[in-house]
């Protein structure tokens, strides 16, 4: 039943993304961190439904007019100069004989990678204001949240004795990369949950926010705990009642120490400890082999999925053969240290931005929407840069949509701030500064 209920919601939408390209991206964003198909046994799990969805959105952008005409940032920039370079890689490492145990999968994921950044210029062109921002960001934390809620309720019926799971065959089935999703989720939740007017959809995002928190310490993720602590930390800081927020967070934990059950502390108390068991020592393993590989290929290292066996034997002997377990060991091994050194950039300059967005932005009261995103996308990307630093997330598509929500900002600031300064007289004290953020890119 639920095969064909998917099914005739997929079917059913198809018309509409074809004539309202902007649905058709809210039915991607669905499809992709929701994974519906993922949730039935028949037939519609093994469906194309992002194909189904992505195919009429991509044709009815040719010929929608309502979409951003300018959409170069320095986001923009070098999302494009990555992927290119992704491109680079992949040709370089296909006439290299030593690579050729991995070039299929290399190139199965360049495609995999291609689609995902594809979509995220779809975003940057179709989300033309702050309504549609906030829709947006709606479907994302309502599809993230359900397993949130879904990982908490699993996990007081089981007495938290096993870890929770996210959609089986997603990217977030492991429940490391579900954790930092769920934190990754958390400063929106929050932020939306303030700013909020509805007072049941507000009450809904808290009690959202809440399951979060837990479906997070009940995935036995030691690197999403660390990003958590982190989430917390800042949302306390960034809370209208510090004092309160930051005593609800030390209550918080010592709920967690007072109830968690064994395996729960077995997992945790090595990481606590300093000690390192198989994960660890697989974790070093694999920054090592990054290292060795890259001094080798500096520029271009292994291309993707270059964490293989074979290449391990070769460049690493003795070491035990792991996933890259980093997001920055990651881009390292498969791109290089170009790859890398654009990947950093990107992070420090969505940061930069959102800073000056929200800077600026609080001169003008029109603007004044544009404070609580800017902070929720800072707090979000110290999610991820936290936690995926012991993880294998560098092409998320969750953190790529977070890029594009960053440049979208930018564009919505540059068109709003004209037309703020065209309503009022400009003020020498405030000019100089619109300007200045208006004319970067």
């Amino acid at each position: 039943m639920r095969d064909y209920i998917v099914l005739a919601i997929i079917f059913a939408a198809i018309p509409f993304c074809f004539f309202r390209p902007y649905f058709g991206l809210l039915m991607w964003t669905w499809v992709a961190y929701f994974n519906p198909h993922r949730l039935t046994w028949g037939i519609a799990y093994d469906f194309p439904v992002a194909m189904c969805i992505g195919i009429p959105t991509l044709a009815g952008l040719i010929f929608t007019r309502d979409r951003n005409r300018t959409i170069f940032t320095r986001e923009t920039g070098i999302m494009f100069l990555l992927w290119a370079w992704f491109g680079i890689t992949t040709w370089y490492v296909s006439k290299q004989v030593v690579f050729s145990d991995h070039i299929l999968q290399a190139q199965a994921m360049l495609n995999r990678t291609s689609k995902i950044l594809l979509m995220t210029v779809v975003t940057v062109l179709l989300v033309t204001s702050a309504k549609k921002l906030r829709y947006l960001c709606y479907v994302t934390v309502l599809s993230i949240g359900f397993y949130a809620v879904k990982g908490l309720i699993f996990g007081i019926r089981t007495a938290a004795e096993f870890r929770v799971w996210g959609p089986p065959g997603s990217f977030i089935e492991d429940n490391n990369f579900l954790a930092v999703a769920v934190n990754m989720t958390l400063p929106f939740l929050f932020f939306l949950a303030r700013s909020e007017t509805n007072k049941k959809l507000r009450m809904f995002f808290w009690f959202v926010f809440v399951c979060g928190i837990g479906s997070v310490f009940l995935s036995y993720s030691r690197g999403g705990l660390l990003g958590l602590a982190v989430v917390l930390s800042f949302l306390a800081i960034k809370s209208r009642h510090k004092i309160m927020a930051a005593t609800l967070v030390v209550a918080l934990a010592a709920i967690v120490v007072a109830y968690a059950p064994a395996a729960w502390f077995q997992r945790m108390d090595q990481f606590a400890h300093g000690n390192l068991d198989n994960s660890a020592e697989e974790r070093l393993g694999a920054w090592h082999f990054a290292i060795v590989l890259a001094s080798h290929y500096p520029a271009t290292g292994g291309g993707f999925e270059t964490f293989t066996h074979d290449l391990y034997a070769r460049f690493t002997p003795g070491v035990e053969f792991a996933g890259p377990h980093s997001i920055y060991f990651q881009m390292l091994g498969e791109q290089g240290y170009v790859g890398l050194s654009l990947f950093v950039l990107l992070l420090i300059t969505c940061h930069i931005t959102c800073w000056k967005l929200r800077r600026q932005s609080r001169r003008l009261p029109q603007l004044a929407w544009i404070d609580p995103y800017t902070q929720m996308i800072q707090v979000s990307l110290l999610a991820y840069m936290i936690s995926g630093a012991f993880l294998a997330m560098a092409y998320f598509d969750y953190f790529w949509q977070i890029v594009a929500m960053t440049a979208i900002l930018k564009i919505l600031f540059r068109r709003d701030a004209a037309v703020a300064l065209a309503e009022e007289k400009q003020t020498p004290a405030f000019v100089p500064e619109v300007v200045e953020l208006t004319l970067s890119h």
